[in-house]
């Protein structure tokens, strides 16, 4: 029995062996979403606490 990729829109056969239920292309693309995706919520947490700060101290900053 052939083993296919899981991804709906890929379908891949993979080869005899395979231990991965999807093909190489699909799982490299699904950790560039994860690596993306904390980069983007890491930028939002430096642009809060940035906020935070310049509002804890008014705008102030003691040189």
């Amino acid at each position: 029995m052939e083993k296919k990729c899981k991804n709906k829109k890929c379908q891949r056969l993979l080869p005899e062996g395979y231990k991965h239920k999807y093909c190489e292309n699909c799982r490299n693309e699904h950790v560039k979403r994860i690596k993306d995706t904390g980069k983007a919520a890491l930028g939002v947490v430096v642009l809060v606490g940035g906020t935070a700060l310049t509002i804890v101290t008014k705008g102030k900053n003691k040189s």
